[in-house]
């Protein structure tokens, strides 16, 4: 049996996909130790693993995303993603590499495990080289032919002058736009004594893990004719339904024979004015059960009676029940909704959320809003095309399918045995 770090950014949805896995090797007789936010101590002990925090300074699990980095606020499509590559990606990766170093005196790791924020565990294998793997949890981000750069929320080309406009789009991002992200992550990588990228930060963010291991299918991501000999599709990681959560009194409605709508803005983009309450001003009149998540109680004051605001409900509790998903567009919550075969309603424009809503909008499971902040007007109309457009359900149901094939849980756990397997 194998000694493992698991290293996870402090975020909900960076470190959810995770505990079906160390869950796994826990189970198989694994020594695994995982290094992330102190709010989720409990949840990794549970698990049987070891838990250690990371350094104060980069733990923002107990603080709003937006206290922590309070830049964010005012960014939104490309100004996120760059200083989130920055520094939420980058700067922290010289002292999670200390205390990486620091661990491996005591505890021999066969292998390191990350979330692709975490590059930390990646760029140890080239420092030490202790094999790494790297747990996919966002939307892919490597070049391919056709493919748009990743940020913009756009579309393959399928047309000479779409493809010609990627093609010159592509350059102006490698060489012009994301320069300066370059040069911060080779001023980083300087400072903790690697050589400077050799190519795009994007291209060798996939490259240097001995394993990488993406949380979707082919079927949810664009068309790629090759991927890197160490990439490997495990498929959406499908939360299972939590058999100590408490039903609120109003659980029997949903199993009633009327449609149910939930709405959720997930963990980190808080300002219920984006999605929240325009989705709810545009359902107050409709005759559904509609589902508001996450949302503090007495929060929101003066809810119509077949409208619940909870502050959590667990997606394998709830999505069993739903007919419709309004959401700000998280990778890990839309696949979680059409592996229930649900279509999804996404407005984004923040981190990856435009690539995720590019995407389903893409496999015709849904719409994508194409905004952070949608009218009332233009909620309505979007669920009216989707409870009218038997289309929209039959690709979620095909998605739903296509993700039942999987067992991501298992296959990461079977492809890490193996490596560790191989390089000892």
């Amino acid at each position: 049996m194998g000694k493992i770090i698991a290293i996870i950014e402090p975020a909900e949805g960076h470190f959810s996909p995770f505990i079906p896995i160390i869950k796994r090797l826990v189970q198989r007789g694994h020594e695994v130790l995982c290094i992330t936010g102190r709010i989720f101590q409990t949840r990794i002990e549970k698990t049987g693993a070891a838990f250690q925090p990371l350094p104060p300074k980069w733990d923002f699990s107990e603080k709003e995303a937006f206290e922590f980095f309070p830049e964010l606020k005012k960014l939104r499509g490309l100004s996120s993603i760059k200083y989130y590559l920055k520094h939420v990606m980058y700067d922290p990766v010289p002292d999670h590499l200390n205390m990486l170093m620091g661990i491996q005196e005591k505890f021999r790791a066969d292998i390191i495990i990350s979330d692709t924020f975490m590059v930390a565990g990646v760029w140890i294998t080239e420092v030490t080289g202790i094999p790494s793997v790297r747990l996919s949890v966002l939307p892919l981000s490597f070049p391919g032919k056709n493919i748009p750069p990743f940020g913009l929320g756009l579309l393959p080309g399928k047309k000479f002058f779409s493809k010609l406009k990627i093609s010159i789009l592509k350059g102006l991002f490698e060489k012009v736009l994301f320069n300066d992200v370059q040069k911060h992550a080779n001023k980083i990588r300087k400072k903790v004594g690697l050589p400077p990228f050799d190519k795009i930060f994007f291209i060798k963010g996939f490259e240097i893990a001995n394993l990488v291991l993406h949380t979707s299918t082919p079927s949810f991501e664009y068309f790629y004719k090759e991927f890197p000999q160490n990439f490997r599709f495990i498929g959406p990681i499908v939360v299972p339904p939590d058999v100590e959560y408490k039903e609120p009194e109003w659980w029997p409605e949903i199993k009633k024979d009327i449609p149910v709508v939930l709405i959720t803005q997930g963990t980190i983009a808080k300002n219920l004015d984006n999605l929240i309450l325009p989705a709810i001003e545009a359902l107050k009149n409709e005759k559904m059960i509609v589902l508001v998540v996450p949302v503090k109680e007495g929060e929101i004051k003066n809810l119509p009676e077949h409208i619940k605001a909870e502050p959590f409900i667990p997606f394998g509790n709830i999505l069993p029940h739903v007919d419709l998903v309004i959401t700000n567009g998280g990778f890990g919550g839309t696949q979680n909704a059409l592996a229930h075969g649900i279509p999804v309603i996404i407005a984004g424009a923040t981190e990856d959320k435009m690539e995720v809503a590019a995407r389903l909008e893409y496999s015709g499971a849904g719409i994508n809003l194409n905004k952070q902040k949608p009218t009332p007007v233009e909620i309505l109309k979007a669920v009216k095309k989707v409870m009218s457009d038997p289309s929209y359900k039959q690709k979620a149901k095909e998605l739903q399918a296509n993700f039942s094939q999987y067992d991501a849980p298992l296959l990461a756990v079977d492809l890490m045995e193996k490596l560790i397997e191989k390089t000892r």
